[in-house]
């Protein structure tokens, strides 16, 4: 990129995240009025809110007639009616190829989002609202196009709608990056705007819903034996995010040739059982890792929680409901980091430091983002947890072999894209694989040696295959 083109860049990518971080500012509004109306009036349970964004951290519960309850499954196939799954996971192709999706499709996902989530899907927020971000920096990108990198725009998008979700700008931008380029090989290039959009973001965002983190875990200083535990934490996050992977691989395996419309309500039922039997699972659950390092809930309650929010949220990933995963890994791997400190008093000198170690963990494990889960940790802790959450977060990389995010196919073979965000590239550094290179009228083929011009036209190879709803049940090589 030449240097001129520096300025603008970093400015609009400002602009895109201060217009994500109001929209998701709304969206989430949108969200608590959703939750009271469908959770609160129709189901008789009112979640834990999350302390930093001024709810108290305590949940409610009220007797309803089953047969309100009994109208989930109708929530959730009128959802699936309105919007399909397209989160994050549908986002990795058009950002790394820097082709365009429909913006109808965004928002009809996070549409489809907000009626699911506030009749208590147990999936994260995090994926509505980067898809707005990345609609909002595609319409700018389009609006002022730069005239080098113009696909730039909506990683600051992204990167907004994540560090809204988590109160966290540098983990935002990490996550919008890390998970695009696979683990540790982040392109640069995106991650300045990222940066950027995600400061932008979180500043409009918190004008609205508050700047303190998501949860009050401070730690007290680090003690030795809180590291050597971390190995043994990080080890057994490992396990428990590749059954949990696998899950929900299972379960779509299971569902892939059944109708959207019904997949939905079956989620609905599943939920409208739990609300009956065990409604403390409902909801993102994020507010139940803080309660944990308290006295208050018992070892088998947070046990019984535990292995609640592991099966809802795997079986409603894998039938393709509306939301992300991302939250519910920080939910699964604190509850057990919780549970692993409070069964083993001597392994940590305090619940809140295991719990921020298993949720850095998780993210890095699922996500294959190691530096974006030891930011995040960072971030809703401080930095006095970096000695813990460092071996846990490397050791749950290293060891888990699948992870929620592999690479989608492409929808066709034959697409066009233009050459220029990946001017000055050889065919072999691009991250997605060509079939030909059009260059003043002629088709050249695609040798890993050629390199990309910016007048270039890409012929991107792939396969013909309709688009699933939820991610395919093979497992990904781990990078």
């Amino acid at each position: 990129m030449s240097r001129p083109q520096v300025g603008p860049l970093l400015l609009y990518s400002a602009l895109v995240g201060a217009l994500a971080g109001g929209l998701g500012a709304v969206w989430v509004w949108g969200l608590r009025v959703g939750q009271g109306v469908l959770l609160g009036e129709v189901v008789g349970f009112l979640p834990a809110g999350i302390p930093g964004e001024g709810a108290l951290p305590l949940a409610f519960r009220t007797s309803r007639p089953w047969a309100l309850v009994l109208l989930l499954p109708l929530i959730f196939a009128v959802a699936a009616f309105i919007g399909k799954n397209r989160g994050f996971f549908w986002l990795i192709p058009a950002l790394r190829q820097g082709g365009p999706t429909p913006l109808t499709a965004k928002l009809r996902y996070a549409l489809g989002s907000l009626i699911e989530l506030s009749a208590g899907a147990p999936l994260g927020r995090e994926g509505p609202m980067a898809a707005l971000g990345y609609g909002v920096g595609a319409a700018v990108g389009r609006a002022f196009r730069l005239e080098d990198r113009p696909w730039l725009l909506p990683f600051a998008g992204v990167a907004a709608g994540f560090a809204a979700a988590f109160h966290a700008p540098l983990a935002g931008a990490l996550l919008a990056t890390e998970m695009i380029y696979r683990g540790f090989a982040l392109e640069l290039a995106a991650l300045a705007p990222a940066l950027v959009g995600a400061l932008a973001g979180f500043t409009v965002y918190g004008a609205v819903h508050g700047y303190g983190p998501l949860l009050e875990l401070r730690v007290d200083p680090i003690h030795f034996r809180d590291v050597a535990s971390a190995l043994l934490l990080g080890a057994a996050l490992a396990g428990v995010s590749t059954v949990w992977v696998l899950a929900a691989q299972f379960v779509h395996g299971l569902s892939r040739s059944t109708r959207r419309v019904l997949r939905h309500f079956a989620i609905g039922g599943i939920l409208a059982l739990s609300a009956l039997v065990f409604p403390f699972a409902l909801g993102s659950g994020l507010a139940w890792v803080q309660l944990g390092t308290t006295p208050v809930p018992s070892l088998a309650f947070l046990g019984a929680l535990f292995l609640s929010v592991l099966t809802l949220t795997a079986v409603a990933a894998g039938l393709g409901g509306h939301g992300e995963r991302l939250t519910p890994s920080l939910v699964v791997g604190g509850l057990f980091a919780i549970l692993m400190a409070r069964a083993l008093p001597f392994a940590f000198t305090a619940p809140e430091v295991a719990a921020l170690a298993g949720m850095g963990a998780m993210i890095a494990g699922i996500a294959r983002a190691p530096l974006a889960g030891i930011a995040l940790a960072a971030e809703l802790g401080g930095y006095a947890i970096l000695p813990v959450v460092l071996p846990a977060a490397l050791t749950t990389y290293a060891l888990t072999s699948v992870y929620a995010y592999p690479t989608p196919p492409l929808v066709n073979s034959g697409v066009v894209i233009e050459g220029t965000p990946y001017a000055g590239k050889r065919v072999a550094e691009l991250p997605f694989a060509l079939e030909a290179v059009l260059r003043s009228g002629e088709r050249i083929p695609a040798t890993p040696s050629l390199v990309i011009r910016a007048s270039d036209h890409l012929v991107l190879a792939g396969t013909e295959a309709p688009e699933p709803e939820a991610p395919p049940p093979e497992n990904a090589p781990r990078t």
